[in-house]
């Protein structure tokens, strides 16, 4: 499995709908506004790096609400969940 974490940024005042939005695609586990430099952080998982792949370029970035994104892949070995 593929993990990322992606930085969003958005348009002022609109982080409520994307971060809704970002609900209706199921490689989202999580996604939360942020305040800082960057407005959601969204936590993505995939079985290949083609999904993760697709559901960023093909789904979130397509948003015409997202500005920018920063994407962050997960090193496996080094990672642990509750």
């Amino acid at each position: 499995m593929i993990t990322a974490y992606v930085l969003i940024t958005v348009p002022s005042k609109r982080s409520g709908e994307v971060v809704a939005a970002l609900k209706k695609h199921p490689e989202v586990k999580e996604a939360a506004a942020v305040y800082g430099d960057t407005d959601i952080i969204a936590k993505i998982q995939a079985p290949s790096l083609i999904e993760v792949d697709q559901v960023i370029m093909d789904r979130i970035q397509e948003s015409p609400d997202v500005k920018t994104t920063r994407t962050y892949l997960v090193v496996e070995k080094m990672h642990w969940t509750r």
